[in-house]
């Protein structure tokens, strides 16, 4: 089949142009710019453009299937929600005269309430590509757990950066994983899929659990000993200022990912099994487990970046609740904080 994969370059979808290319299909993939190509493949054709300057998108031949798989959430400005529409209208009017259908990866969120930035972007994005009157498959799905994803990335950083397992409502959250491989088993099964109008299906592995249940898996998984502190529930805002100093590399991601936590993300209906009676998705300790043994980054303690110090001088922080005494003295049990304030 003729494939055309857009954000071929992300996680999601570089995965995704090797498996169909090596799959004996004829896949173009859409990047920002041919001299960033993460994983070269001379089976596929690249081709460049931006998605948001349609003057930029070369024509395309006839196709059989889309994948749009853009998001913005690594773009550093307060309406990503518009560009995320934009993207679609500009998605849907490129690849009408290919005739391709369309595949959309979205995400899990409750409904009839009101939604974060970041799902609420998802679910409009997804709206809007079904309303295009292409046949359009939407998948929505919670963290989806693999070497390189963002949502694992955040976990091992912090499982590892952090030499404690915070404890705050947030994380008290239920989410619903599902490895990468069973993910691109679902995207690749649409191939095969035709009709009309917009089809929704939520896809998950078989368990459930809470985001700091995650921490915990990671942190057993990884033979790491993380005790539990209990962090004062604080604004958001603060939230987010401790993120980027104990994960700058996932921050501007991180901070969208972040507001999305108060919200649950697990299937609530059971119409993929349906679809797709032979995908039975694989269990989330081996997904974790598969994950981290393939991830290569690695994440310096805290204390090698002079965290502290700088955490400390921070009004924001230490003006907001906080680095409460009951904080800061678990913190000196855990980590021997007074020996490493009173040497810096």
């Amino acid at each position: 089949m003729k494939i055309l994969v857009t954000g071929a370059n992300g996680f999601v979808g570089n995965a995704l142009v090797h498996l169909l290319a090596e799959n004996g299909h004829e896949v173009t993939a859409l990047v920002r710019s041919l001299n960033n190509i993460k994983h070269p493949n001379h089976k596929v054709n690249w081709i460049e453009g931006d998605i948001l300057k349609p003057a930029s998108l070369p024509k395309l031949k006839k196709m059989d299937k889309a994948y749009f798989l853009i998001h913005g959430l690594k773009e550093v400005n307060d309406i990503f929600e518009y560009h995320e529409s934009l993207g679609a209208v500009n998605f849907i009017n490129w690849i009408r005269p290919s005739g391709a259908s369309i595949v959309y990866l979205g995400g899990l969120g409750p409904k009839d309430v009101p939604l974060s930035p970041h799902l609420r972007s998802r679910h409009l994005t997804g709206a809007i590509l079904g309303a295009s009157g292409i046949f359009t498959t939407e998948f929505r799905a919670s963290v989806v757990m693999g070497e390189g994803s963002l949502s694992f990335e955040m976990i091992k950083a912090l499982s590892e950066r952090l030499p404690f397992r915070p404890q705050f409502s947030l994380l008290n959250q239920p989410c619903q994983p599902l490895a990468l491989h069973d993910l691109l088993r679902y995207l690749e099964s649409t191939l095969e899929r035709n009709g009309k109008g917009h089809e929704i299906f939520e896809i998950g592995g078989p368990d459930i659990a809470t985001y700091g249940e995650l921490l915990d898996l990671y942190s057993e998984l990884a033979k790491l000993k993380r005790k539990k502190v209990k962090i004062p529930e604080v604004e958001l805002k603060v939230m987010m200022k401790v993120m980027e100093y104990t994960i700058p590399e996932h921050a501007n991601a991180g901070r969208k990912l972040a507001e999305s936590l108060e919200h649950s993300t697990v299937v609530t209906n059971s119409d993929a099994l349906v679809a797709f009676p032979d995908i039975k998705p694989q269990a989330l300790k081996m997904a974790m487990d598969l994950a981290r043994s393939s991830s290569k980054t690695h994440y310096a303690t805290l204390w090698e970046k002079d965290f502290l110090r700088v955490l400390l001088s921070d009004k924001l922080l230490t003006q907001s609740g906080l680095l409460s005494p009951d904080l800061m003295r678990s913190l000196e049990k855990v980590a021997k904080l007074k020996d490493i304030l009173t040497k810096r």
